[in-house]
């Protein structure tokens, strides 16, 4: 999002005075770094977000408010207080329903029909600060994260510029977020991305997509990780049960693996580091027999 953002913000010709991207340890400091230098703008190194030379510069470029989209770092309170305004987040959910880094993924794995964007003020916890504008986005029946990582962007950025024009010539609105427990977009850890067989067929479906193509579906078989970027849950249903996770049916071209509730056909899949290709290479060569156990 911080690169769509960037860029979208620079064609509305919105005055960007500076930018801060991740810190200097992230995988993708130097990547960000030159794309905002190529675009001939200010890019501001630091260490630490809370430094007295950063909170310096900040003050010193007269800034009415800073924008954000996508930030790893909770944003301190001194950083926070250093523009004239505050700060502006944009987040895919909408809030306060799934808070956090993944709302993309968790809203397809909950099966949900609905989700959104939120721009908000930011305070020091995280996506809790006041809310500006909200706009609802429907969920594809099909939809995978990378899909609707694109789809939100698009719609988080156009949501902005709104906000920003009306920021020009007006108070901006602060709803605040109600108080108690909501359903979470926290990001996912390794051990989250394997397939639980115990879980139904379709719920097992909507993990693939939710975790496609940025991180993957994980499961095992004989003793070697194999990623699922495909599946689909079978018409049919067999008259004798397999345990959940094990190969209940082979055809010619697909195989079926039992779950809780239905089985399961992966579609699209790479299999260690032997090859990437559809349910007919896996059978072709890896020569799967009923009974054997997906883990």
């Amino acid at each position: 999002m911080a690169y769509i953002g960037l860029d979208g913000l620079l064609m509305a010709g919105v005055n960007i005075v500076g930018v801060l991207g991740p810190k200097k340890n992230h995988n993708m400091f130097y990547d960000f770094k030159n794309f905002v230098i190529y675009r001939g703008l200010n890019y501001i190194d630091y260490d630490e977000l809370d430094e007295p030379q950063l909170i310096e510069k900040i003050k010193s470029l007269d800034v009415d408010a800073a924008v954000v989209c996508s930030f790893n770092y909770k944003i301190p309170k001194v950083l926070l207080n250093a523009t004239k305004d505050g700060f502006i987040n944009v987040h895919p959910s909408m809030l306060p329903k799934y808070r956090g880094g993944n709302p993309y993924s968790r809203v397809i794995m909950n099966g949900e029909t609905e989700t959104g964007v939120t721009i908000h003020f930011m305070d020091e916890g995280f996506d809790t600060g006041d809310i500006i504008a909200q706009k609802a986005y429907h969920i594809h029946s099909k939809a995978t994260m990378g899909t609707l990582f694109n789809e939100l962007n698009v719609l988080g950025i156009e949501l902005l510029l709104q906000v920003l024009q009306n920021y020009e010539t007006q108070e901006l609105p602060r709803i605040k977020q109600p108080a108690g427990d909501f359903i979470s977009g926290k990001g996912l850890s390794e051990k989250d991305v394997f397939i639980n067989y115990n879980k139904t067929a379709e719920e097992i479906e909507r993990f693939v997509r939710a975790l496609n193509p940025f991180i993957i579906a994980n499961t095992t078989f004989r003793g070697n990780l194999m990623k699922i970027m495909r599946a689909e849950v079978a018409s049919d249903a067999l008259s004798i049960p397999h345990p959940a996770g094990t190969v209940s049916k082979i055809e010619d071209d697909k195989f079926f693996i039992a779950t809780s509730k239905g089985l399961l056909v992966p579609t699209v899949l790479q299999f260690g580091s032997f090859f990437i290709g559809d349910s007919k290479d896996f059978i072709r060569i890896v020569n799967p027999k009923i009974g054997e156990e997906f883990k």
